[in-house]
């Protein structure tokens, strides 16, 4: 048997939350599960596919907020019969995700351990976990957190949460899985299709939607605004369910209140078999054979002579396995509850209820510990009773260096940021703590954990660093960079001598610029789940003299803003945004949600949280916006019974209220909503609060209730956000209105355009449809973003292929913008006549879905699609030709009405950035070839040593095996 703990995670001032994994051949084990942790597992390979359970030590965004995307993974690759423990409100908790997860295949089991149930334990064939419930000084336990909850209110969330989510089933026979891939497969299939048979184009989609809207507005006359649910006892539909059934989303979920309970986990190994004693079976009478393997799982045999023989007679006795303890100590109010537990007396060596056999048996204890916990006397005598022998992992931000764990994409963003300082932010980071840590506890059995360090419990306990990767600082590895980048100009130099034809020329950088009105961050860049190289989408704007915006907040928004913006200093290399995280955070005026999906809006609720802590305690008491679909609301406000999110100083504004929308009679868009009175205030105190003119969104097409967004400021800039969508006339009427052209449209550009399949299937668009719908509305810039995870490269496209796309209702861009394209098409590629075919061809297949759609996890996370990325990348030259003296990557095409540039996580983009942006494709272009280059390497550089291991193990077996045989024939 073989069994090991461990870190996914530390906890820094990045990241509160130690995440560990507990692995066994036959299920994996995960406590605390953070925002970011599924991205982490991607790049460090840690394993999550054969998850057993999960384990929370609060109920908490700062423990599950990476839970509900990894749910979400999970399902989608089949998993199922997953347990969710632990403590009160983890129902209520779970089913809040309902109204943006449907997985009613995988079988989910929550088990909320309560303080006064003692057969609140969980117990399989490998672990036994023993919770230890803490509270801060002078809190009482109420008695729904002491005992089990059987009232209607627990059974209404326990239905919740099966209908969300679905029951555990007993485990499925060979034929059973064989026959559930084939039909997984095929529904697979379908869904590339799309759920709708029927075939139409864009402007019948954008007609169907502006009918149902319609429908709705009927529907909703006479009733109540729908921003009194904040003071509604049971929740009145919003207008945009209409009259659909009733779903598990719409249902109420009953109220409940924060609790501060913190969890400690005390896990059990398995009982150990004893070991084979092959010469005392030989003596026996026994031959090496299936009757060894029948002894050892205990069973009786019968020798060739007829003699029974039993396991005592050649196994050894079984023992227990180590034991683990994990303690979650948030703050120091913590520490009297902790000490005085008597659950932990067993195991100290001074306690007069000390256990011997449980103390020989406790190897590991993992301390994550909030701020000042460390070095409270009380903590550290406490820690000092536990057995001279055991290992001390301090999971605490004074002693854990705030490393960056994403060290390909640090990798990345340095050579970009070698190019372009002032657009390419280097994060910060730190590789050196605030204390030593002998200043916890002076012995050699303490240790600050690092990503990947494992302790082996079986078959030998010791700590195995092994795999602990070195992290470099971005300083570090911007260093790198540059060495690299002067060895290959002076090997240009050299070679130019041998070659009059040859040019070289740098990158065009800037060290600073703050001319730009409006600068756009991009925070998270990448579509459907976090990969290596992209996080999921966010995007942030600081309105200087006015506040904050957050367009879009996807999982791990708030640690990539403190690396982006510098927690607790400020970050020295981000001279454009000249605030903090904590000063920004502070600042927010706006939080946009454009559609329910969960790479949108998973960060939401940490960011919220964040807000409030910083907010709460000011003099003038701050109020937020949310601008969100309806069921956003919903959302939050289902889980702010678990967690405090300052609701009672949020104004939230329903994207229906303030769209435009196409009036059939007129055949103009005209603004539309419900009821104006509530809504009208809460518009024009955020447009006061942040010096807007106007405020305005529009219906898209992608799923139910998808939205873009229209920002124009009184300085005179405007920006338009398009979400997730395919190309639609709403959009380019919302960019067109109060005849204001954008000075920079954000808009998704997640596939490139040989995938317009996918687009479709998808609903999403193109790199070229991105294109055509910022010249569609006459922007000035256009910023795309939203990329595919399946690939690194920077998006490519056309003129011919643009000129080619239909608008929906506007017709063929070049009906009317020829004099924009004609101009500057011999300045661009012309394409094949392929994939000019392919693009123009989306019009024709469109099709209509009123069901949600989830994007496909796909990610460029093996060898096989890195491989296919490069050889799509190699195919085309990074320059036309050697004579334009390198100056810009004319495969990208050049618009001189309209600048274009690719987003990348953590950058920074003014009208001045976009501009240069062309110049500096080539030179970027070469970096993400040589890093997907480098990726392959290292990922088959790690297959061969994997498969090295294997077969040294198998060589090993064979050889021992081998052995056994020789020495019975040299007996017989």
């Amino acid at each position: 048997m073989k069994w090991s703990v461990q870190i996914v995670r530390p906890s820094t001032h990045n990241v509160e939350s130690t995440s560990v994994l507990i692995n066994f051949p036959s299920g994996r084990y995960l406590f605390n599960c953070s925002e970011g942790t599924q991205r982490l597992s991607f790049e460090n390979k840690v394993r999550v596919s054969k998850l057993t359970a999960v384990f929370l030590t609060r109920v908490d965004w700062s423990s599950m907020g990476g839970l509900p995307g990894m749910l979400l993974t999970l399902a989608d690759t089949g998993a199922k019969n997953l347990t969710i423990s632990g403590g009160h409100n983890l129902t209520h908790a779970i089913a809040a995700t309902r109204h943006f997860i449907l997985r009613n295949e995988m079988g989910i089991r929550v088990s909320e351990m309560r303080d006064g149930d003692v057969a609140a334990v969980y117990k399989d064939e490998n672990l036994k976990v023993t919770p230890v419930h803490i509270y801060p000084d002078n809190y009482k336990a109420t008695d729904k957190e002491l005992g089990v909850d059987e009232s209607e209110d627990a059974k209404t969330r326990q239905m919740l949460v099966a209908r969300a989510f679905g029951t555990q089933k007993p485990q499925q026979t060979a034929a059973d899985k064989k026959k559930n891939k084939k039909r997984q497969g095929e529904q697979q299939q379908q869904k590339k299709r799309g759920y709708y048979n029927e075939s139409c184009d864009g402007a019948v989609i954008e007609k169907r939607l502006q009918e149902l809207e319609s429908q709705q507005i009927e529907r909703q006359k006479g009733r109540a605004d729908n921003e009194a649910v904040y003071s509604m006892k049971k929740r009145a539909r919003s207008p945009e369910q209409g009259g659909r059934p009733i779903q598990a989303a719409d249902m109420v979920l009953p109220k409940t209140t924060p609790t501060p309970a913190s969890i400690c986990y005390i896990a059990e190994g398995p009982e150990v078999p004893g070991k084979f004693d092959v010469q005392a079976a030989k003596a026996l009478g026994l031959k090496q054979g299936p009757l060894y393997g029948k002894l050892t799982r205990g069973e009786s045999v019968t020798a060739p002579d007829g003699t029974v023989i039993h396991p005592s007679q050649c196994v050894g006795p079984a023992r227990l396995s180590g034991i683990l303890i994990i303690i979650d100590c948030p703050t120091p109010a913590y520490i009297n509850s902790l000490t005085s537990n008597p659950k932990f007396a067993p195991y100290m060596e001074s306690s007069g209820q000390s256990d011997p056999e449980l103390r020989k048996r406790l190897l590991l204890v993992i301390h994550s510990l909030g701020p000042g916990v460390a070095q409270d006397k009380q903590y550290k005598t406490w820690a000092a009773q536990f057995p001279s022998h055991v290992q001390h992992m301090v999971s605490v931000p004074e002693y854990v260096p705030d490393e960056n764990p994403f060290q390909r994409h640090l990798r990345v963003h340095a050579a970009m940021s070698a190019i372009d300082p002032a657009t390419y932010v280097l994060p910060q980071s730190s590789n050196t703590a605030e204390l030593p840590i002998k200043s916890f506890l002076d012995s050699n059995k303490v240790i600050v954990p690092s990503s990947l360090m494992s302790f082996d419990f079986e078959p030998k306990p010791q700590l195995d660093c092994t795999n602990v990767q070195p992290a470099l600082s971005p300083e570090e590895m911007l260093e790198q960079v540059q060495v690299k980048l002067q060895e290959e100009q002076q090997s240009a130099m050299d070679g130019s001598k041998n070659s009059c034809n040859s040019s070289t020329t740098s990158a065009v950088t800037v060290t600073n610029d703050n001319s730009d009105e409006l600068i756009v961050c991009p925070i998270g860049t990448g579509s459907s789940i976090p990969s290596i190289y992209r996080n999921v989408s966010a995007n942030i704007i600081s309105v200087n003299g006015y506040g904050g915006i957050v367009l879009d907040c996807g999982e791990s928004t708030v640690s990539l803003l403190k690396r982006f913006l510098g927690y607790p200093k400020r970050n020295v290399h981000n001279t454009r945004i000249n605030l903090s995280y904590t000063e920004f955070v502070s600042s927010l005026k706006l939080l946009y949600i454009s559609h329910m999906h969960a790479d949108h809006h998973l960060g939401a609720i940490l960011l919220l949280h964040e807000w409030n802590k910083l907010t709460k305690s000011m003099q003038n008491r701050p109020r937020l916006t949310i601008v969100a679909p309806a069921r956003f609301l919903s959302w939050i406000l289902d889980y702010s019974g678990v967690q405090a999110l300052g609701l009672e100083r949020i104004d939230f504004v329903s994207c229906h209220n303030i769209r435009i929308a196409h009036d059939q009679d007129s055949g103009s868009f005209q603004s539309r909503g419900g009821s104006q009175a509530s809504t009208d205030a809460k518009v024009d105190k955020i447009m006061s609060d942040l010096g807007l003119s106007d405020i305005r969104t529009c219906s898209v097409i992608h799923c139910p209730w998808a939205y873009g967004l229209s920002l124009t400021h009184k300085s005179g800039w405007k920006l338009v956000y398009s979400g997730d969508t395919r190309p639609c006339s709403s959009l380019v009427t919302l960019g067109r209105l109060g005849n204001k052209k954008p000075t920079v449209l954000l808009h998704e550009a997640t596939h490139s355009d040989d995938l317009i399949k996918d687009a479709i299937a998808k609903r999403h668009t193109t790199v070229s449809e991105a294109v055509a719908m910022a010249l569609g509305m006459g922007a000035e810039n256009l910023l795309m973003t939203h990329f595919s995870q399946r690939c690194l490269s920077l998006p490519r496209w056309d003129l011919e292929t643009v000129r080619r796309q239909n608008l929906p209702r506007y017709g063929n861009l070049s009906q009317f913008s020829s004099n924009q394209t004609s101009a500057s098409t011999s300045n661009g590629d012309t394409g094949s006549d392929e994939s000019m075919a392919t693009a123009s061809s989306n019009s024709d297949d469109e099709e209509l879905m009123e069901d949600d759609v989830d994007d496909e996890p796909v990610a460029l996370d093996d060898v096989n699609a890195a491989e296919e990325a490069l050889m799509r990348e190699l195919s085309e030259p990074l320059s036309e030709g050697e004579d334009d003296g390198n100056i810009s990557d004319h495969s990208q095409g050049t618009l001189d009405c309209l600048k274009i540039a690719s987003a990348f996580d953590m950058s920074v983009y003014g009208p001045s950035d976009i501009a240069r942006y062309r110049y500096n494709t080539r030179h970027l272009r070469k970096v993400l070839r040589d890093e997907i280059r480098l990726f392959i390497e290292e990922e088959k550089e790690a297959g061969v040593k994997d498969e090295d291991e294997s077969n040294g193990k198998e060589t090993k077996i064979k050889s021992a095996k081998d052995k056994q045989k020789q020495s019975g024939k040299a007996k017989n």
